[in-house]
């Protein structure tokens, strides 16, 4: 009978864990990389915000013609800084659905709440995070804005603007994602697929075409 030397079993068993090992570091280091690059510029009070040009709000879940809690934290800031003067125009990005029409839900709730329409921009191709920013730059021209996200998504957010060229600073929106260790291990994850996506595959220049537009909307 044939006898396996203890060593090559043990083998496979080490390789797997320095594979383990080493994407558990990868993780570790590209958060730490994402919210080492926040810091500072991001803000807990709307008071307290710089001024830029567009407020960018990302999409998040509707339900019933109306935006959910995350969805609406995040329009109510937008709103806010609008009101204030800090922004002169509001983008919403993201689904706009038969199932999901986050785009239509908040623009009716920004212009219920008296943002005049041209100045509320809309992008129903913002699917993803990276997707919003990409466009943002590309599409809308934007080269400086407030984003207004959870806490949780900050980093991530502020480091994909960033490497679609956008000056980005963010009003921080508190949420209970940020204790819950299945949303923050998602949002790890996450985050170390924007690190290696906006290194691995870098956003594109805008077009001529749409640097050409879109200056007046």
């Amino acid at each position: 009978m044939a006898v396996v030397a203890r060593g090559s079993r043990s083998r496979p068993l080490k390789i797997a864990g320095a594979l383990v090992a080493l994407a558990i570091a990868g993780v570790v280091a590209t958060n730490a990389w994402a919210t080492l690059s926040a810091h500072g510029r991001h803000y807990t009070s709307l008071a307290s915000i710089p001024s830029r040009t567009v407020a960018i709000v990302p999409g998040a879940r509707v339900d019933g013609g109306r935006p959910l809690e995350i969805f609406r934290h995040r329009l109510e800031a937008a709103h806010a800084l609008y009101q204030e003067g800090r922004v002169r125009a509001i983008l919403v990005s993201g689904n706009d659905s038969a199932t999901a029409q986050e785009v239509t839900v908040a623009r009716r709730w920004l212009l219920e709440r008296g943002v005049p329409a041209g100045d509320i921009w809309t992008d129903e191709l913002g699917l993803r995070t990276r997707d919003t920013m990409v466009r943002a730059a590309a599409v809308y021209r934007v080269t400086d804005a407030i984003v207004c996200t959870q806490s949780l998504y900050m980093p991530r957010t502020l480091l994909l603007a960033r490497a679609a060229g956008i000056e980005t600073v963010g009003a921080e929106l508190p949420s209970r994602l940020a204790h819950v260790p299945r949303f923050v291990g998602e949002e790890a994850l996450k985050t170390t697929l924007a690190v290696a996506e906006s290194i691995l595959r870098p956003a594109p220049p805008a077009p001529a075409q749409a640097r050409a537009t879109v200056a007046s909307r």
